[in-house]
């Protein structure tokens, strides 16, 4: 069991500028670097990277980045820890996924009528897939999904891996066949990591990666970035290539049609806490989100709720 910060946070103004405060001061995602050079906003400051991955904001601030294998990170304000010690139980999966960013096939983005909050939470719900997505991402997992699940939680970090079933996997060997994938791991899975404050990073069949970023916009407003990896082995050919676009565009679609069937629920759940009296309490399916509720309070400086009772890691990792 775990507990959720009070409802105000999801909500009040005041609150809303002491997380954007906190999120400035935080590793934040932003994107690879076979992007680089790139301008891209993180919470509203353009932040202009090189080509040696050096940033400055459009003053000529400098920023501080790191990188984790093909990750970029920056830090708009503040000092802290190290990027190899804020990512040390994820880099190394970080690392091994990085390969797989050099060949972008598409990137979308959705604003919620939502705190962002309320989108990291949704993606950490063991039950996602089922009540939320129950005819697009649902079928696309084992029917036996609780027995073959493996999570593992690291306090603000987490991980989980799902087996995909025999359709979906049939489905990723004949477009391995068409399109000769280069895949990172030989294994029929979906998996998931969640790298605090607000990234989330999938990879199927050990070969597709999409990158999802969260920005909060107002209390009651976010906006989610995904990219979608898809490497070959062979770009340049013809054929390949021909293929590989008409499938970057179904790709796309898919991705898009799962976020369309988050958005109403991130924003019902927006609209019950508006009338929530006590802090939601998180069951055995929603260990993830306790976690992360746990570590953002402790970020912010409040007094946090309790970790976990059954939380595998120790309270200064969290």
């Amino acid at each position: 069991m775990g507990e959720m910060l009070p409802a105000r946070w999801f909500d009040d103004p005041h609150c809303h500028a002491q997380e954007l405060a906190a999120l400035r001061r935080q590793w934040l995602y932003l994107g690879t670097r076979f992007e680089a050079p790139l301008t891209r906003p993180v919470l509203g400051t353009p932040v202009i990277l090189d080509g040696s991955l050096k940033a400055t904001d459009d003053q000529g601030r400098p920023l501080e980045t790191d990188a984790c294998g093909a990750f970029v990170f920056v830090r708009l304000e503040g000092n802290g820890p190290s990027l190899a010690e804020h990512l040390a139980p994820v880099a190394e999966h970080l690392a091994r996924l990085s390969g797989q960013c050099d060949q972008s096939i598409a990137d979308d983005h959705v604003e919620f009528a939502a705190n962002w909050k309320a989108l990291v939470e949704n993606t950490m719900d063991d039950f996602h897939g089922s009540t939320v997505h129950p005819t697009t991402i649902h079928p696309a997992v084992h029917a036996d999904w609780q027995t073959h699940l493996e999570t593992r939680r690291f306090g603000r970090h987490s991980t989980s891996s799902w087996r995909l079933s025999e359709g979906t996997e049939a489905w990723w060997r004949r477009i391995d066949g068409k399109a000769g994938l280069r895949r990172v791991v030989d294994h029929a899975r979906y998996d998931h990591c969640f790298v605090f404050p607000n990234l989330y990073v999938a990879s199927f069949y050990g070969a597709m990666v999409i990158t999802h970023t969260v920005t909060p916009l107002a209390p009651d407003r976010s906006r989610l970035d995904w990219r979608l990896f898809l490497p070959v082995t062979a770009p340049d050919k013809p054929a390949v290539a021909a293929f590989r676009r008409s499938l970057a565009t179904l790709l796309a679609q898919s991705a898009r049609t799962v976020i369309l069937e988050d958005q109403p629920l991130c924003e019902r759940v927006q609209q019950a806490r508006g009338a929530a009296e006590v802090a939601g309490v998180l069951g055995r399916r929603e260990r993830r989100i306790a976690d992360f509720h746990h570590a953002w309070a402790r970020t912010l400086g409040l007094d946090a709720p309790p970790r976990p009772a059954d939380a595998p890691y120790e309270e200064g990792d969290a």
